[in-house]
């Protein structure tokens, strides 16, 4: 064999070798891939949705004027809604289901609840800070019209749907009654010394009367020493978070940081009792429930002006309200809290259904939370969107908290078919 011919069979012997050697090394599992989110956001910082007239005369005392009407956004919400939007689109850009650079058609759909101004201003907001310099028009229907999406309960419920929502909540406020949490009494009890320290026995308010039920505005609401209580709570909330001065929240009372974190667990337990009954929160939610499912799982949705949300959107936001949170909190068996926000539907909270393809081609869901601090609003802090996942216990999670996205969609269409005659 020429020298030649001898160089050949030896460098081809080599090759094969390493050939070999590749094949029999194990390829690395490929990474989850995120498809698409649907996110569900709480509007911004707004102002009272009763005018302050109105929570002096009930409280007897002065609270503070704020810069903008009953219920709307201020300026300082709408720049903390612009810097939850940054982190959410740089979030969701590093996942890879926003373009990295530039903007992709369809790569992002809107829908706002067209019943307060404060959720229209929302979607807009969120919606150009998560694709700065984007072409997005948010969709809702015209400003003022009742939202189905965001809740289903016509304004004259059945007497049969009527009776069992009442019979629901009067049982449950009998049972919380024995069974109140200390930290909520402590709640009303601090409710009261900064309010009226007197006012049980020299006349109202009385932040610890009883409570009761009633149906009004074709909705049940809760009337008594709670429901006042979780009044003051989330007012005050919402004046620290405006940056307004500590002293003057609370009427010169000490320590107001650690005043409105003691206040919110009536905030809190007033919006499980009402807001998170099921019996209320499945036809409020339904329609918006089973878009989300419909959209976790790669379907195409309608709109209720006609328009159609297409399958192929990787990411869809709903602009609502608290009541938002609390109704699909309540349907999808979720539960949440912060360590730097009292309460867990905040301003600007938003809450995301994520579904992932795994590396064996399985789709899982993934449910996910993400806030603002509640001294991050006050001071208008550059965030970092940081998802916490919450477990979807009803339809058998994985140990990440995850499940299936066909026990995804069976267990909640099941469980959404059982409720829609109620």
């Amino acid at each position: 064999m020429s020298r030649l011919l001898r160089s050949l069979a030896i460098l081809s012997c080599i090759w094969l070798q390493g050939a070999d050697a590749r094949a029999a090394t194990p390829a690395s599992p490929a990474a989850p891939v995120l498809e698409r989110v649907v996110l569900v956001a709480r509007h911004g910082i707004r102002s009272p949705t009763h005018p302050i007239a109105e929570l002096d005369a009930h409280t007897h005392r002065q609270w503070q004027a704020w810069p903008v009407p009953p219920g709307e956004l201020t300026g300082h919400g709408q720049r903390d809604l612009a810097l939850l939007g940054t982190a959410l689109g740089l979030h969701y850009r590093q996942a890879g289901v926003l373009p990295a650079q530039g903007c992709r058609t369809g790569e992002l759909a809107v829908w706002s609840d067209a019943t307060d101004e404060r959720t229209l201003q929302t979607g807009d907001i969120m919606a150009h800070a998560l694709i700065p310099g984007c072409p997005v028009t948010p969709g809702s229907l015209p400003p003022g019209t009742h939202d189905p999406v965001f809740n289903d309960l016509p304004m004259q419920a059945s007497p049969a749907l009527q009776h069992t929502i009442m019979t629901d909540l009067s049982t449950t406020l009998a049972h919380d009654r024995e069974n109140r949490p200390a930290d909520v009494r402590h709640a009303q009890a601090m409710a009261q010394a900064v309010i009226q320290p007197a006012g049980c026995t020299t006349g109202m308010p009385c932040f610890t009367r009883p409570d009761r039920a009633g149906w009004h505005k074709g909705a049940p609401h809760l009337s008594g020493g709670l429901s006042q209580s979780a009044d003051v709570a989330e007012n005050m909330l919402l004046e620290y978070t405006q940056g307004m001065p500590c002293a003057a929240i609370g009427w010169g009372y000490p320590d107001m940081r650690h005043v409105i974190d003691t206040l919110q667990p009536a905030h809190n337990h007033a919006s499980r009792l009402v807001r998170r009954l099921p019996a209320l929160a499945f036809p409020r939610g339904h329609v918006l429930a089973v878009m989300i499912v419909d959209l976790v799982a790669g379907r195409a949705v309608r709109e209720p002006d006609g328009g159609m949300i297409v399958a192929t959107t990787p990411v869809i936001l709903f602009a609502g309200h608290d009541s938002t949170l609390d109704m699909l909190a309540a349907i999808f068996d979720l539960d949440w809290s912060f360590a730097d926000l009292p309460d867990p539907t905040g301003p600007d909270t938003t809450l995301g259904f994520e579904t992932w393809r795994m590396a064996d081609g399985q789709r899982r869901v993934r449910a996910v939370i993400f806030h603002q601090g509640m001294d991050a609003l006050r001071t208008e802090q550059p965030v970092t969107a940081r998802p916490e996942t919450l477990p979807l216990p009803a339809c058998h999670p994985e140990q990440d908290g995850s499940c299936a996205l066909g026990d995804f969609t069976r267990t909640f269409t099941e469980r959404l078919d059982a409720y829609q005659y109620k």
